[in-house]
């Protein structure tokens, strides 16, 4: 049983490398975005997102989360993202605060970038060699996971959403 999980786990690596969203790659295909305007403090904005990122081991570096909104079809996928926050890294935990620009469905994909590269590093055949998270912890089967169990709802300022790395 702890081989399949190491498989599943593999192929969704797999999968975020070769997304070929800004999560997976550097910025130069798509512009940092943001969703809305950051003139007003997130926690001040009808509307926003507070994610706990939990076992962050190193303060080296930032998180990189990537955000989607509700469209199953551009889940993980090239120009899918609406926004992209970036913040310090902050063992044992990094709280982000993501400004949106509306109610609605969301869900979201970030990584620790040791080495501010502004990309994921990958090892030699593709796998993420940083670690990683999704929404709402979606369970890994034998591909990324479904839109369905990584989005949630937002529906006030500071919405609530916990992830744990994968290290």
């Amino acid at each position: 049983m702890r081989r399949l999980a190491c498989f599943s786990v593999s192929i969704f690596a797999l999968s975020l490398a070769y997304a070929g969203d800004g999560f997976a790659t550097s910025d130069d295909d798509q512009p940092a975005a943001s969703p809305v305007s950051t003139d007003t403090p997130c926690e001040q904005l009808p509307y926003s997102i507070l994610v706990t990122v939990k076992n962050v081991k190193s303060d080296k570096g930032i998180i990189t989360l990537d955000l989607h909104g509700d469209d199953p079809d551009r889940w993980l996928k090239k120009g899918g993202r609406v926004g992209r926050v970036r913040v310090p890294a902050q063992p044992p935990e990094t709280k982000i605060c993501v400004p949106v620009e509306k109610p609605g469905t969301y869900a979201f994909a970030l990584y620790h970038d040791k080495d501010h590269n502004l990309k994921l590093n990958k090892t030699w055949i593709g796998l993420p060699d940083e670690p990683y998270g999704v929404s709402n912890d979606a369970p890994i089967r034998l591909g990324p996971p479904s839109f369905k169990d990584a989005s949630f709802q937002v529906t006030g300022p500071l919405t609530p959403e916990t992830v744990n790395l994968s290290n």
